[in-house]
């Protein structure tokens, strides 16, 4: 029973688009462009469709209501549309755009066979994915979880594939990709710090460990260079590995002045824990994800790396003891 009062949900509809049609007019008019006709038609045949149309699937059905209406002006429209928040994209997996109203935040289920779509909603997978953007500092705001399956109605058919999967190549190649990145990091460290750092004993440890990151980091470049000779078809692959790039970003993090100011401003003792600490971060960070990592050649990838940074760490804290004694008598 509906109380006195209460819209009913084709009352919120028409509500909810008559809102959408003034958003879309304040947004031309900013735009310095014309409220026509044509728009008009194709924002009305938009907004009350089921969504997930094509550009040519939208000209289709706003010409039937308009037939002076040209695909460009459908296409232009929907662009516009996107711009101002009140449509949004997805790729189906079809290679074609797809849009939709931006009335709220869901998520789809797409058959790779007919392309049938399903929308569901989950506070669950919200709240997940609201966590992971703020654990990497981002600031949350549209996303769309895209799962690709396969309806009951569609029989299971195989799909000609380009090449055997080979997943272990895939996790090597982004392996070698963090090492490099992180080996890049320490060169651009050391390199830096040797600039600047005032007591030759610190400066004879940095040329040391720079001499090794740049030989480490060439044998690395040869690794990476060597796979992806081996095997052409890895350029064409996404990553299968993801890594916290703001924490391997951290590991070497000092800008040149921030770097200089640190090392002029500290003794010869505390320059040298700095790159401890800096070798540290890379050591805790390659054995931890060498731990959790369940490929075996990307786990060996970043064993081996964090073998050599506690290396680095080792002869760190020898040079970094030495000091600390002083002068033998």
């Amino acid at each position: 029973m509906l109380l006195r009062g209460t819209p009913l949900l084709g009352e919120k509809m028409d509500v909810a688009m008559q809102d959408e049609k003034v958003i879309f007019e304040n947004f031309l008019r900013t735009q310095n462009l014309k409220h026509s006709k044509p728009r008009d038609d194709i924002l009305d045949v938009f907004l009350t469709s089921d969504g997930h149309l094509t550009a040519h699937e939208l000209f289709q059905q706003a010409k039937e209501r308009n037939p002076s209406i040209g695909f460009a002006t459908v296409y232009r429209t929907l662009k516009l549309l996107e711009e101002c928040g009140l449509a949004r994209t997805m790729d189906y997996g079809d290679g074609t755009l797809h849009y939709e109203p931006n009335r709220f935040q869901h998520h789809h289920i797409i058959c790779t066979s007919c392309n049938r779509t399903v929308e569901f909603l989950s506070p669950e997978l919200e709240s997940l994915l609201r966590k992971v953007q703020e654990d990497h500092l981002f600031t949350p705001q549209m996303h769309a979880v895209r799962i690709l399956s396969v309806c009951t109605a569609c029989k299971p058919t195989p799909q000609p594939r380009r090449r055997a999967p080979d997943p272990e190549t895939i996790v090597s190649r982004d392996a070698l990709q963090v090492a490099i990145a992180n080996e890049q990091g320490g060169v651009r460290f050391y390199g830096r710090a040797l600039e600047v750092a005032p007591d030759e004993a610190v400066r004879a440890v940095f040329a040391r460990l720079m001499e090794e990151e740049e030989n480490h980091l060439a044998v690395l470049q040869n690794e990476y260079d060597l796979l992806r000779q081996t095997h052409p078809w890895l350029d064409n692959e996404p990553a299968m590995l993801y890594v916290d790039s703001a924490r391997l970003e951290s590991i070497f993090p000092d800008s040149q002045e921030q770097l200089t100011h640190r090392l002029l401003s500290t003794s010869p003792a505390e320059a040298l824990s700095l790159a401890m600490s800096a070798e540290r971060r890379s050591y805790e960070f390659f054995n931890e994800y060498a731990e959790k990592l369940g490929s075996p050649q990307g786990r060996s990838i970043f064993q081996q790396f964090a073998a050599e940074e506690q290396q680095h760490l080792i002869l760190i804290r020898h040079a970094y003891n030495a000091l600390q004694k002083g002068p033998s008598s």
